[in-house]
Parts: C-alpha cells; structure tokens; sequence
C-alpha cells in the first residue's frame, strides 16, 4: 500500500512538473471589454548600457507607445555628489519628469535604497561601507539615517511636479538582491511615514513584492503599512532566470552558485503553488488598495550585450501576448511593462517584433 501510495505521489509530482516547463504561460479567459491602463519603467543607465541615446530613446518610446505612466528610478550613488548635492544625472530625472508631463503621462518615481535595474541597491561609498553582505537593513542598521536622510531629501527636491502621481518605496523590499541583502519591516514602515511627511501633496505611496507564491505571505506586511488609496504592487514573470541560483555565508566566506543559462524557470504554471493574483487583488482591494503588476515580463534575461543579439530567446515577443491575456484574466487595474531598452536595442538591430506587440498591446 505504501508503495502505491509513494508511485502515485511521485507521478502526480512528475505531472506537475513536466506540465510547468511545457507550458509556463498558462491560457486563461478574458472578460470582453476588459484592458487596463500600462505603464513602463525606464533607465537612463540601461538605455546606455545599450548603446542607445537615453534622451532621444526615452522620449521616442513615449511618443510611439501611449503609456499612461512611467517609472523613473532614483539611483543614489549616480544622483547625488560626494557632498551630498543633486548633480546633473538628477537634473536628467527632472528632464524626465517634465517631458512626462508634456505628453500628460504620469510618473512614478522609485526611491529608497533598493530601486528597479541592476545591481538594485545603488548606493554611494560611504554608506555602501557600512552594509555587509547578507545585512538585513533595519531601523537600527548603520545605514537607516542615510536612508531616511535621502528619502526626505529626493521627496523634497521632486514634490514641485504635478505629474508625479505615487512615490514608490523601495523594490522588492523583502526579496534578496545578490548580495543577500534585504530591507526589513521595521525600516520600511519609516521610510513610508518620511516620505508622506516630506510631501505637502499628500500622494499615495507604492510597495511591492514579487509575485508570491502559496508559500509566501509577506506581501500582507505590506499590505498592513498601506492606507486605503495606496498601491500594492507584484511583479509578474513567466520564464526566468537569474544572475544567482543562491548565495550565502559560511565561516565569513561567501558562496555564490552562478545560474545555470541553459535553466529557464517557469513561474506561473505550478499549478496549486504559482502566485494567485485574483486571491492577492482581493485581499488589497478589501483595505482599499489598489492592486497594480509594476513588471510584466517583457525580455528574456540578458547577462551580456551579445545576449541581446541573439536570433531566438527563450522569452519571444509572441510570449508577450500571452502573458498579457494572462494577467487580464485576473482583471488587474494597472500593468508596468518591463524592457523597455532590450526592445528599443532590437528595433535598431532591425527586429521590430518587441516594440510593434508592446504599441499593439497599449495602444
């Protein structure tokens, strides 16, 4: 009996399994007459990375595809001086805001000492010397008064601008860059209290999470720090991968374990233990929250510029679609696209498959 009961629990197991990888974006139904309004995230410093004119990209991307916001991160060793003074990169991100403003586009803006792009904590010398590996960073961390110091500083300096709609709070607070840092509850709480003091406004705030799992609950802490008309952001990927399939600490020596290229990791199609957006959404929307995606999946991971140049991806522009469809099917009020310069960089290597499905999409 007990061998029966162990061949059945490991072909159930193995079905699951195989489903997952065969068919990571699984086909659900749409409600007719049912899109929301999309966003996209933009970096000055990936769109270099690229090899492409940040300024010129950004404002071609916005004039091409109608998005009703955009996402600009603040990256702090980039934005302010050794003195402790906004420089020219900060100037950019007003440059940004403005041109925003001129097509009637919402921002949101990601602040914090996690926000959006590689390598996630953006931070100046002097406080980066004060953060070890694997630190979660608290409300008593050495770190925290900086934090706090920046956020109400950028908040400040960026209140002037009408179009701003939401402060983001960190990324992915509780998710651990690969560095294993990650920010903890505590700091978190005071950053948000900082930020709404710090604006005469009053706007609504933004924390997100990954897309949790069955297993995963923390996204309800978040949910605890927000007031009703806040946002509750997730993300929303579909085939994976990663800089790192794990690092840790042993004996003060870290230990990093390169994600394999040939792993390409399907995270909707669990069934039973993939992120349930309709279950998250309704639990927000009880506190009166806003349930937002902030990153859909629209690139494969790229570790090198030579990825870019490939001929065939992992993550294709007809998965886009897909996974657009999918996220309607949990009638999610607002969707942020994510890759915005992976498609730009394509469109002048002639492949405009990624920018016509994006403008097909929103517009």
């Amino acid at each position: 009996m007990l061998k029966r009961a162990l061949l059945l629990f490991f072909l159930l197991l193995s079905a699951l399994i195989v489903n997952a990888f065969l068919n990571p974006i699984p086909k659900k139904n749409v409600a007719l007459g049912f899109k929301p309004t999309y966003g996209v995230s933009f970096s000055f410093e990936q769109a270099g990375w690229y090899g492409l004119d940040s300024k010129k990209s950004y404002t071609e991307l916005l004039d091409g595809v109608k998005f009703k916001w955009v996402r600009l991160p603040f990256f702090w060793n980039q934005m302010i001086d050794s003195n402790g003074n906004f420089n020219q990169n900060f100037e950019d991100l007003k440059w940004a805001i403005n041109e925003a403003e001129k097509r009637n586009i919402k921002v949101v803006v990601a602040l914090g000492a996690k926000t959006p792009y590689f390598p996630e904590y953006h931070w100046p010398e002097y406080v980066s010397k004060k953060v070890k590996f694997g630190d979660k960073i608290n409300i008593s961390h050495p770190a925290t008064a900086d934090i706090l110091t920046v956020d109400k500083k950028v908040v400040e300096e960026l209140s002037q601008f009408n179009n701003i709609t939401y402060w983001q709070v960190e990324n992915e607070p509780y998710l651990a860059n690969f560095d294993n840092l990650t920010i903890d509850e505590s700091l978190l709480k005071e950053e948000v209290k900082v930020v709404r003091a710090a604006d005469a406004k009053h706007r609504p705030i933004i924390l997100n999470h990954v897309g949790p799992s069955v297993f995963d609950k923390r996204y309800k802490s978040l949910i605890e720090i927000l007031q009703p008309g806040d946002v509750l952001g997730v993300n929303a990927y579909f085939k994976t991968q990663g800089t790192n399939l794990a690092s840790f600490e042993i004996s003060n020596r870290q230990i990093i374990i390169k994600w394999p290229e040939w792993l390409i990791w399907p995270v909707q199609s669990w069934v039973g233990f993939s992120p349930d957006f309709a279950k998250v959404k309704n639990e927000a929307e009880k506190k009166g929250l806003k349930f937002w995606v902030l990153e859909m999946q629209v690139e494969p991971y790229i570790r090198v510029l030579d990825d870019a140049r490939r001929r065939d991806f992992y993550f294709s522009a007809t998965d886009v679609e897909k996974a657009d469809t999918y996220l309607k099917a949990s009638r999610v009020e607002s969707v942020g696209l994510w890759g915005a310069s992976f498609w730009l960089f394509r469109e002048r290597v002639s492949d405009e498959s990624w920018i016509e499905t994006v403008a097909k999409i929103v517009n």
